[in-house]
C-alpha cells in the first residue's frame, strides 16, 4: 500500500498549526467575551489554553496511532463505533461550519469599515458563495497565499501591540473580574473555539518526519505562541480601551488600531483582518465538507455525499451542503450564539479524545500501537474530561443539552434509518465490552461456523493462541505441545486490526510472522509431534479465540497473559470473557524465563479447579522429569484436626500422581504473599483461576498478584464446565 511521503519538518507543523488557529479567534471574539468578563479576557484564552492542552496531547497520541486522512472523526469511529461515529462526524462537521460562520460574520463586519454601506448578511452570504464555488473547482488549497496571510497577521498584531504599549493604562483593566469568576469560567468556555485548529494537524501525521517527535512538539509551541499572542493583545487592547467600548464591539483590533495611529493603521487592520477571516472561512469549508464525504464512504450517510465530481474531482454535494447549513446559520443566528455553539462542540468533541485515548490503552487492542504516547496518563486526560465538563456547565445545563441534543438526535435518526443497515462495526468499545452477541452464539454455535481468514483444517486437542507480544512463542507452544500428549497441537497466531481495513489488504505474511512459522516448523520436525501453524486476522479478538476453540473442538486453550499490569486502571480485563465463556480447559501462562522444569509448585485450594490442576501439574512433571509439590496455605489459628485431616487429603491426592510428589501445608494469614516467597523455590508455579468478577477487576484479584509477582514461570488454569464434555473432568490425561 502507497505511503505519503514523510516531508513536513516541525517549522512546518507550527506554521500549520498557527494558520488554523489565527483569525476570528482574535479579531473578533474579544468583544463578544468581553460581555461575559470584562478586561480579564486575556485571562481566560490562558485557561482555554490550558483547558485544551490535554486533548492536544491526546490526538497527538491518537494521529501517530492512526495516520491517516479524517482526523478525529475516524479516532471516535474505531474507539466507539458507528452510532458515536455518526454523532461524533456530525458535530465535527457543524462545529467547523460553525467556526467558518463565525469567520464571515467578523470579515462583514470589517468589510464594513471599509465599504461602510455594505449590510452585514448579505455580503456574508455573497463571501459564502464565492468559498463554495472555488471549493467545488477545486482551488480552496492556496496553501502557500495562506502561510503568507498568517505571516502578514503576525506582523500586524506585532505591530500593533508594540504601539499600544505607550498609550497602555491599567485604569482601564478596574475591576478586572466585574462578573466574577463565574464571569470569568463563563467568557473561558466561550474562547475555547479560538484553539479549536490547533490538532488540526494531526490529520496529516503521514507527512510529518518523525511524527513522534514533531507532532507534540509542534503542536505544544504552536499552541503556547497562539496563546501569547491572544492573550498578549487582548491584555493591551483592554490596556488602552475601556471594557464598556469593547464589548459587543466586532472589529475590537480595528478599534485598538485607530486609537493608537488613527485612520491609516485602521484601514490597514481592515484589509488584512478581511483577508485573514475569508481565508479562514474558506478553509473551514474545504475540511468541513470533507466530514460527510468519509462518513458517506463508510456508509454511515447516503453515498451521494461520498462521490467525486468527474470533472473537478471534488465532493460536490458535501460542499454544497456544507454551504446551505453555513448560509442557514447567517441567517438564523447571532454572532455570540455561534461563537458559543462552536465552542460547545469542540468542548464535547475533546472530551471524547480524552476518553478515546483512555478506552485505547485499557483495551490492550493489538493495533493501537502510538508512536508518541501523552505524558501522565491517565491524570492528564482525567484532567481534561474534568475542565472540559466544567467549562460547559459555566455555559448552562439548558443550553449544553440542548447542543448536544441537536446532534444526538439527528445523528442516532440517520444511524437507525440508514446506517444501521449498512454497517456492522462495533467499535473498540463494543468488541471489549459485555458480549451478548457471542453469548447468544453460545448456544447455536455450530462446530465448523465461518471464520474469516482461517485456514484451520482439522481438530486440534491443545490450541496455543499467540498475540505477538510474547516473551518466548516456543516456551508458549512446547507447554501446549505436553498437554496435547502427541496428539495435534495447533499454533494460532492472530493480527488484530481495525474494522475499518479490509482483511483481504494483510493476506501478506510480514517477515517476523515467516520467521516464526520456520522454528514452529522446525520444532515440529525435532520433537516429532504434530504441530501446525496458523495466521489468523481478525477484527475482534474474543470473537476470534471462541470460535477457534469451538471449531476446532479443543480440549485446551493455551495463551500467555502476564497478568494486570501496573499502567492499568479501568476494570477491563482480557481474560475475563474467555474465563466464563469457554467450553474448553483454559491455561493462562506467564512465562518468567525459566527454560527447563524441574520443581513444580501446585497450589490446592479445595474448590472445582484441584482436579486439573493436579493433572496438568503431573503430565507436565512427566513430561519434563519434574519433582512436584502440593500446598495449601491455611489460616494460623487452625486446629490441629482439620490440619491433619488436610495433610490427610494432600497425601492422597499425592499418591494419585505418576511424578514424585511432595506436599506441605503451610499457615499464613496472607496466602498471597506466602505463595509468592515459596515460588522462589521452584521453576514452575500452577493454581485453578477464579471467576470473573467486576470488583476484583477493579482492584486487582488475588490471581493477578500471583501471575504478575511470582518469581518462577506461572500457569493458572481453570476447567471447563462439566455442561460442556460428555466425559468427566476427572483426569483429562487418562
Amino acid at each position: 500500500m502507497k505511503k505519503l511521503e514523510r516531508r513536513l519538518g516541525l517549522g512546518a507543523v507550527v506554521s500549520i498549526s498557527v494558520s488554523a488557529m489565527l483569525g476570528s479567534g482574535i479579531f473578533v471574539l474579544p468583544g463578544i467575551a468581553a460581555v461575559s468578563t470584562g478586561p480579564s479576557v486575556w485571562l481566560a484564552y490562558i485557561l482555554a489554553s490550558l483547558s485544551v492542552l490535554p486533548a492536544a496531547l491526546s490526538k497527538a497520541e491518537l494521529a501517530t496511532a492512526m495516520p491517516t486522512s479524517g482526523g478525529t472523526y475516524v479516532y471516535l469511529e474505531r474507539t466507539f463505533g458507528p452510532v458515536v461515529g455518526t454523532i461524533s462526524g456530525l458535530g465535527l462537521w457543524l462545529s467547523l461550519l460553525l467556526k467558518s460562520t463565525f469567520a464571515l460574520m467578523g470579515f462583514g463586519a470589517y468589510l464594513k469599515v471599509l465599504a461602510p454601506g455594505v449590510e452585514l448578511v448579505p455580503t456574508s452570504l455573497l463571501i459564502l458563495f464565492l468559498i463554495v464555488v472555488l471549493n467545488i473547482l477545486g482551488v480552496g488549497k492556496v496553501s502557500g497565499i495562506l502561510m503568507a496571510v498568517v505571516a502578514l497577521c503576525i506582523v500586524l498584531l506585532t505591530g500593533i501591540s508594540v504601539g499600544s504599549v505607550f498609550t497602555f493604562s491599567l485604569e482601564h483593566m478596574d475591576p478586572l473580574f466585574p462578573m466574577g469568576m463565574g464571569g470569568l469560567a463563563t467568557s473561558t468556555a466561550l474562547v475555547f473555539v479560538s484553539y479549536a485548529g490547533v490538532t488540526k494537524v494531526a490529520a496529516i501525521a503521514e507527512e510529518i518526519k518523525d511524527p513522534e517527535t514533531n507532532l507534540p512538539r509542534g503542536i505544544l509551541i504552536s499552541l503556547a505562541l497562539v496563546t501569547f499572542i491572544y492573550s498578549g493583545v487582548t491584555f493591551l487592547l483592554f490596556g488602552n480601551l475601556p471594557a464598556s467600548e469593547i464589548a459587543n464591539n466586532l472589529k475590537p483590533i480595528y478599534s485598538l488600531a485607530l486609537h493608537i495611529q488613527g485612520p491609516t493603521l485602521g484601514m490597514v487592520t481592515a484589509v488584512i483582518a478581511v483577508i485573514t477571516m475569508s481565508s479562514m472561512a474558506n478553509s473551514g469549508i474545504l475540511a468541513s465538507s470533507r466530514f460527510p464525504f468519509a462518513m458517506a464512504r463508510d456508509k454511515l450517510l447516503p453515498s451521494f455525499l461520498g462521490k467525486l465530481n468527474r470533472k473537478f474531482l471534488t465532493p460536490v454535494w458535501s460542499i454544497i451542503f456544507s454551504g446551505l447549513v453555513v448560509a442557514f446559520v447567517l441567517l438564523n443566528m447571532d454572532v455570540a450564539k455561534i461563537a458559543k455553539f462552536a465552542s460547545a462542540f469542540m468542548l464535547i468533541i475533546y472530551m471524547a479524545e480524552n476518553i478515546a485515548v483512555i478506552v485505547l490503552r485499557e483495551s490492550r487492542v493489538q493495533w493501537y500501537k502510538p508512536a508518541y504516547k501523552s505524558p501522565l496518563y491517565p491524570f492528564s486526560q482525567i484532567f481534561g474530561i474534568l475542565i472540559t465538563g466544567l467549562l460547559l456547565s459555566y455555559m448552562g445545563l439548558k443550553f449544553v443539552s440542548f447542543a448536544i441534543l441537536s446532534i444526538s438526535i439527528p445523528g442516532l435518526l440517520i444511524f437507525i434509518i440508514y446506517s444501521r443497515k449498512k454497517t456492522d462495526r462495533k467499535g473498540v468499545l463494543g468488541i471489549r465490552g459485555k458480549r451478548q452477541d457471542l453469548v447468544a452464539e453460545k448456544q447455536t454455535l455450530t462446530p465448523r461456523s465461518r471464520l474469516e481468514h482461517m485456514d484451520l483444517s482439522q481438530d486440534a486437542n491443545v490450541v496455543v493462541t499467540l498475540f505477538g507480544k510474547e516473551r518466548s512463542p516456543e516456551m508458549l507452544i512446547e507447554m501446549g505441545v505436553a498437554l496435547a500428549e502427541h496428539t495435534n497441537c495447533e499454533v494460532a497466531h492472530i493480527t488484530e486490526v481495525p474494522e475499518q481495513t479490509d482483511l483481504n489488504d494483510l493476506m501478506d505474511e510480514p517477515a517476523e510472522l515467516r520467521s516464526l512459522r520456520r522454528r514452529v516448523v522446525a520444532m515440529a520436525v525435532e520433537k516429532k509431534e504434530p504441530i501446525t501453524f496458523d495466521p489468523v486476522v481478525s477484527h475482534d479478538l474474543a470473537r476470534t479465540v471462541y470460535h477457534i476453540s469451538q471449531r476446532l473442538h479443543c480440549q485446551w486453550l493455551l495463551i500467555e497473559w502476564r497478568g494486570k499490569t501496573a499502567g492499568a486502571f479501568t476494570i477491563h480485563n482480557p481474560m475475563g470473557w474467555l474465563k466464563g465463556h469457554l467450553r474448553c480447559n483454559l491455561g493462562i501462562f506467564r512465562d518468567a524465563g525459566v527454560r527447563y522444569i524441574r520443581k513444580i509448585l501446585c497450589y490446592i485450594q479445595g474448590n472445582e479447579n484441584d482436579t486439573v490442576v493436579i493433572n496438568t501439574a503431573d503430565h507436565l512433571a512427566e513430561v519434563n522429569r519434574a519433582d512436584i509439590t502440593l500446598i495449601s496455605v491455611v489460616d494460623p489459628l487452625i486446629d490441629e484436626g482439620q490440619e491433619q485431616r488436610l495433610e490427610r487429603s494432600l497425601a492422597e491426592l499425592a499418591k494419585a500422581c505418576k511424578s514424585r510428589t511432595n506436599t506441605v501445608v503451610q499457615k499464613s494469614s496472607k496466602p498471597v504473599q506466602e505463595l509468592l516467597l515459596q515460588t522462589v523455590e521452584y521453576d514452575l508455579f500452577i493454581f485453578g483461576g477464579s471467576p470473573h468478577a467486576f470488583m476484583s477487576n477493579l482492584f486487582g484479584s488475588d490471581d493477578d498478584k500471583l501471575m504478575a509477582k511470582a518469581a518462577c514461570s506461572v500457569i493458572s488454569v481453570q476447567s471447563a464446565p462439566n455442561s460442556i464434555h460428555d466425559k468427566p473432568e476427572k483426569n483429562y490425561f487418562s
